[in-house]
């Protein structure tokens, strides 16, 4: 169905990115970290001869995130809308000159269904969906690299973003609200072709 931004309330969306790779789908998981309460005491810490000089404290879980852009859109949005956000926020993340470089984008999501049937050894684990790529060609000039001509200003640069995957939105990925996005950005190679995109599965 059609989404009406002008009666639509968007969401927030966390969209990550990195240079040559995505991001190890750990670097998503919250991090527990445990008191060192009774680390130096080796008697007994429970029964009628248990010592304790304080209350241990209670165990805290830390949640710090790769380096990310925090957005608010719609399901509709697109990737080539996606590249546009990042390329102007970022311009720097893009080499210089920018042309050739790839962004390949990929779904975060949590494993519902792993910690239904596994219970909590499950929590906290992600799992990803390839979602597709984009690459930068000149503003107004050929198609590079034979892909599609979907165009785009994106950082600035007098780029545009095209690609068959640049008209492709979260909603026929199937994103749920929560979902993160990653992006890994790919600079061209040596002889000055585009780089393959990367495979979802990695990290």
């Amino acid at each position: 169905p059609t989404i009406d931004r002008q009666s639509t309330t968007p969401f927030h969306l966390k969209l990550f990115y990195r240079l040559n790779n995505y991001h190890h789908l750990s670097d998503f998981a919250p991090q527990s970290s445990s008191s060192s309460y009774g680390s130096h005491y080796n008697g007994p810490t429970s029964g009628p001869n248990a010592i304790r000089t304080r209350s241990p404290p209670p165990s805290t879980t830390t949640n710090t995130l790769p380096s990310h852009l925090q957005i608010y859109t719609w399901q509709s949005c697109t990737l080539r809308e996606l590249s546009q956000l990042l390329t102007s926020a970022l311009p720097n993340l893009l080499p210089d000159p920018p042309i050739g470089t790839r962004l390949c984008f990929r779904l975060i999501y949590p494993d519902t269904k792993g910690a239904a049937t596994m219970g909590p050894d499950a929590r906290g684990r992600y799992l990803a969906k390839e979602l597709g790529s984009v690459v930068v060609g000149p503003r107004g000039g050929s198609s590079y690299g034979n892909e599609g001509d979907e165009e785009t200003q994106g950082g600035g640069k007098g780029i545009r973003i095209q690609g068959n995957d640049a008209e492709k939105t979260l909603q026929e990925a199937r994103f749920v609200i929560g979902d993160y996005v990653d992006c890994a950005v790919l600079p061209p190679l040596e002889d000055g072709s585009v780089a393959p995109p990367v495979n979802a599965g990695r990290g």
